[in-house]
């Protein structure tokens, strides 16, 4: 059963545990862009199996093979061209030819399930300089998602970003990527989904692009979860047929920690940011869900005194019976956005923020060459990462569609083998 939006065509697919095991089979991923393995362990739970991954930055890396040795990861820091041997940047996808990536993972063309993965977002996001395709470092990063999969050939692919790549000076950007894949027989949908919508405990939207072989309008994952009932009316209202299910509520910041365990913060994970007396005090005064914008003058920073300063949710306590704000990579410094603890005045510790990315609790961030992480770096692996809840419904969806394929081309081949 489809549901299909009469408004946007936008098609979604009912999920369930039981879809991570359809057809018995192995589903086997490519990772780009890998970062902390967000994507790939919701992929996992999925029912797909990670075989290589991509990634440049060496912390991430480090997080990878400590957590799953079994993910080979292409880092190989020199490459063979014409004849001579060339050194690269370890993880860096510009200079990886996608017959050597085959041939390292023992993959073939034509043969893989997935090629899920999500280029740099700072380009194209609402904060800083929005740069988009035209930053130097990091904005042709998508031409290099585009080559891997037109090489790979994989039965669909999973295309991840923020919001800010849907804002129409970005729309040269999905218009290449829509026609380098027209005739390759990939069907393409794109939507913005709420990671809260899925069981995660945030309120994070991000652009998905998904195509799948053979499949005219590849179908989303229906909400598992709604903020309430009328929300939920308001959503199902434009589909067709309308759903005859109830969704769960929405996960709340004060479930997920609540579900944490006493000890954690002897974990060598466990970072935390270290405020004043005087940022302690201005915590006092901020209730659940209000800001900066409460404080009396005396305690406000000149910046903040000036009204020039708009941010709506800076210097914010966390509403405790609601998801959070979305986890950025400095989640943990209170003047960032709202980022105080719901209970406590103080600001988020790594652990409570990966608990918020919806990560497993036995999954352990890392730094490299250090024993314990840095705040720094175990904010930027856990906040640039996708919610694995998230990527989990996606792949419960895809790997539908795909049985679903695979199931009819069995049936073609039998009646072409029988006539």
């Amino acid at each position: 059963m489809k549901y299909k939006n009469n408004k946007t065509g936008l098609t979604y697919i009912p999920i369930s545990a039981h879809d991570a095991t359809l057809n018995g089979m192995e589903y086997t991923v490519v990772s780009l862009f890998s970062g902390a393995g967000g994507l790939d362990i919701g992929l996992e739970q999925a029912g797909f199996r990670t075989v290589v991954c991509i990634e440049n930055d060496i912390n991430c890396r480090t997080t990878l093979r400590h957590n799953r040795p079994e993910w080979l990861l292409f880092d190989n820091p020199v490459k063979i061209k014409g004849g001579r041997m060339q050194e690269r940047q370890p993880g860096d996808i510009r200079e990886i030819e996608v017959d050597e990536l085959l041939e390292f993972s023992g993959l073939q063309r034509g043969k893989v399930a997935l090629v899920v993965g999500g280029a740099p977002c700072q380009p194209f996001s609402n904060i800083g300089k929005k740069q988009g395709e035209n930053d130097e470092k990091n904005g042709d990063l998508f031409l290099e998602f585009v080559r891997m999969v037109k090489g790979i050939e994989p039965e669909a692919f999973i295309f991840e970003n923020v919001a800010g790549i849907t804002q129409s000076k970005h729309s040269n950007v999905l218009q290449y990527m829509f026609d380098q894949f027209k005739g390759s027989g990939y069907g393409l949908s794109y939507s913005l989904l709420n990671a809260a919508n899925y069981g995660v405990p945030q309120r994070r939207e991000r652009f998905i692009l998904i195509g799948i072989k053979g499949t005219e309008s590849p179908a989303f994952p229906l909400p598992t979860h709604m903020k309430d009932d009328k929300a939920w009316d308001i959503f199902t209202s434009e589909l067709t047929p309308r759903p005859e299910i109830t969704p769960e509520k929405w996960v709340t910041v004060k479930q997920t920690f609540d579900n944490l365990p006493s000890d954690y913060t002897k974990r060598k994970d466990y970072a935390v940011m270290g405020v004043s007396p005087i940022v302690k005090e201005r915590m006092t005064y901020i209730e659940q869900g209000k800001n900066f914008k409460v404080l009396p003058d005396k305690l406000r920073p000149d910046c903040w005194k000036t009204g020039k300063h708009q941010g709506n949710d800076t210097f914010g306590r966390l509403i405790a019976d609601f998801p959070s704000v979305t986890i950025r990579t400095a989640a943990y410094n209170c003047a960032k956005g709202m980022y105080i603890h719901p209970f406590e005045d103080r600001g988020l510790n790594t652990i409570e923020m990966a608990a918020l990315q919806n990560f497993p609790f036995d999954w352990e961030f890392k730094t490299f060459g250090r024993a314990n992480v840095t705040l720094v770096s175990g904010g930027k692996q856990i906040g640039n990462a996708v919610p694995p809840g998230l990527a989990k419904a996606l792949g419960l969806a895809l790997r539908k569609q795909i049985s679903a394929n695979l199931e009819l081309r069995k049936k073609q081949d039998s009646l072409v083998e029988a006539y």
